[in-house]
Order: structure tokens, then C-alpha cells, then sequence
């Protein structure tokens, strides 16, 4: 494989959310803050999911889109599908990549899900990067997420008031070896596993299934069974976190554009400043909510739309997860041969 074979590039993208929003005040309404409390969660609106957009069909929606803007890769060239969305999708136990894979038509590729909570599209990157540097015989790569996690999401508990955010929509990428353009830099994960049982849902799994005596109840949200270990390390440690990510990737020198995860105000500030990144340089989400996953993928599209991210830019996806866990990726945006 020569050089310009073993690079990796992003072809296309796809995004879905849905049409109607929630407010500030109506979230303040639900979950008995003020709106000035919500706005400082990082959030004015955000997309509000109506019974039609579960997230296989969200996640497909995006990459018909993708497909749409690839300048003519059909469905019958992707090699591999991976899913990038959350875990809690359409049913339990379903493998979404396959249901994705036959709802796009990539029949000649398989599939697996990946799971990492909000960083699997970087995750997915890395992973699809070093499967085509590895096997000769994927070229076409085709990641496809949805997240609706704001379902578990109980608005009255306070021990969880900064998932108030999420949101719902759908994300995609396509990606291909030998592809001149958008090319896969370096892609780093942190992991910061003594917070790994901090936040769940706790019914539903093996431990507390679902009975019915304890459906409709508060097992079926998110809970944090020491919320004030979690409130520090938010506090603390999830912006350090997110930078320190960051910075594995940028080898010292300051992006064009971060393509950063939702955060509240406060959050956002600091680790723009640990960066060195000015705010035009990075939008916030507080017109959009929370999508985990894909929130790089939406901060990446503002990015062009707005003409923040122009060919040479080197653009950096950042982003952080439940877990705890965190990922960041460098693409060298537009035309490149190497």
C-alpha cells in the first residue's frame, strides 16, 4: 500500500434532526428551573424528537444524506457499516449497523455496532481508519449513529439537571482509503475509568430487569448514585479532560476550527482558553441541545456553513462521554496529497 492508498478520508456526511424544537422556558416549565438556569446549562432550544424519529431511522436518514453529497460512492461500494449512535436505540439487543446497512442498501458489506457513549464517532473513526490500514479489502467505510437519549432523562431530579440538554437527531460519515480530501489525522481516546459507574440507567439490564411492579418508575432514567462526586468532577475535570484530549492530537499548536461537544457556557470557556481558541473559531450548541455522539458532526457543519472551516484547515473533533470517557481527532479539511 503506498502513501497516497494509505490515507484516509472523510467523502461525505449527513446529518438529521428533527424539525421541532424545545425552549428554554418549556424545559424550565418541565423541570421546575428558571429559564436564566436552563440558559446556563448551554441551552435556548434544543431538537425535540417526535414518535417517527427513533434512531436507526434518524441514523438513516443522515447517511442517505451522506450518500447524497459523495459525488457518486453507491451504497453497493461500502464495505463495512458501523453503528455510532448510543445504546439505547429502537429495541434491546438489536445490532443497528445491520438494520442501517439493509435500509441504505450497502448489501455487500457486514456490520457491528460500537458503543462508547458520546465519543463512538470519533471512536468509529479511529476504528474504521485502522481497519482499512489493515485490510486491504475495505476501502468504503460507512459510519451511521442516532441518539435520543433525552427519553431517560428524568427533568426532576436535580442529581441529573446537566443532562437536561440532550437532544435527539442522527449523524454520519463515509469514509474512503485513497480519498484526497478530509484526511484522518491523528485520533486519541481518554478514558478515566474510576468514574465508570457514576452514571447510568439501572433498569432494563440483568441486574434490575424490567418487572411489572417497577415500570414507570425511576429506574428507567439516568441516576447518579453519588451526585456530588459527579457535580466536582464536572466541575473540574470534565473541561481539563476534554482538553487534554485535545491536546494529544494537536502536538502543541492551536486549531482553525474545534468541533466541540455540548457544553454549558462556563465549560465551554474553559476549554476554549486551555486551547487557545477563540469562540469564532468554535460555535456554542445552545441553539441545538445536546446530541452526544454526533455533536461533532453538527459543531462541523455550522463550522462550513459559516466558512469558519475552509480547505487547510485543520480542524479538530472533541468530544466526552458518561463513563468517563473522551475522544478527539485531527482532519486536514479539503484538497491534500501526501
Amino acid at each position: 500500500m503506498n502513501n497516497t492508498d494509505a490515507q484516509i478520508g472523510m467523502v461525505s456526511y449527513g446529518l438529521y434532526t428533527p424539525a421541532g424544537f424545545e425552549t428554554a422556558d418549556g424545559i424550565a416549565a418541565r423541570s421546575g428551573l428558571t429559564p436564566d438556569e436552563v440558559s446556563a446549562l448551554g441551552v435556548e432550544r434544543k431538537c425535540k424528537p417526535t414518535p417517527e424519529d427513533q434512531p436507526v431511522t434518524m441514523a438513516v436518514k443522515a447517511a442517505k444524506q451522506a450518500f447524497e453529497r459523495a459525488g457518486g460512492i453507491k451504497p453497493e461500494e461500502v464495505d463495512l457499516v458501523l453503528w455510532t449512535g448510543e445504546e439505547y436505540k429502537d429495541y434491546i439487543a438489536q445490532t443497528a449497523s445491520i438494520r442501517v446497512q439493509e435500509e441504505t442498501g450497502c448489501r455487500q458489506a457486514w456490520a457491528f455496532d460500537l458503543v462508547d457513549q458520546g465519543v463512538t464517532t470519533v471512536l468509529g473513526l479511529r476504528i474504521a481508519r485502522d481497519m482499512m490500514i489493515g485490510d486491504e479489502t475495505i476501502k468504503t467505510v460507512l459510519l451511521a449513529g442516532g441518539t435520543r437519549n433525552v427519553d431517560l432523562v428524568d427533568y426532576t431530579n436535580p442529581d441529573t439537571r446537566f443532562m437536561l440538554p440532550f437532544s435527539a437527531g442522527g449523524g454520519a460519515v463515509l469514509l474512503r482509503r485513497g480519498h484526497d480530501r478530509n484526511i484522518l489525522g491523528d485520533i486519541e481516546l481518554t478514558v478515566d475509568s474510576e468514574m465508570a459507574d457514576e452514571v447510568y440507567v439501572p433498569g432494563g439490564g440483568t441486574e434490575i430487569p424490567f418487572r411489572a411492579d417497577n415500570l414507570d418508575s425511576k429506574i428507567m432514567f439516568f441516576q447518579t448514585p453519588r451526585p456530588e462526586k459527579v457535580k466536582t468532577y464536572l466541575e473540574d475535570r470534565w473541561p481539563q479532560a476534554l482538553a487534554e484530549t485535545a491536546q494529544k492530537v494537536l502536538a502543541g499548536q492551536i486549531p482553525d476550527y474545534l468541533a466541540l461537544r455540548h457544553l454549558t457556557p462556563a465549560q465551554r470557556a474553559a476549554v476554549l482558553d486551555r486551547l487557545g481558541v477563540g469562540p469564532e473559531q468554535s460555535p456554542a450548541l445552545d441553539q441545538w441541545g445536546c446530541h452526544g455522539t454526533n455533536d461533532v458532526l453538527l459543531s462541523l457543519d455550522l463550522g462550513l456553513k459559516s466558512g469558519s472551516v475552509k480547505d487547510g484547515s485543520r480542524v479538530v473533533m472533541v468530544s466526552g462521554g458518561i463513563g468517563f470517557t473522551y475522544a478527539a481527532a485531527l482532519i486536514r479539511w479539503g484538497s491534500f496529497k501526501g
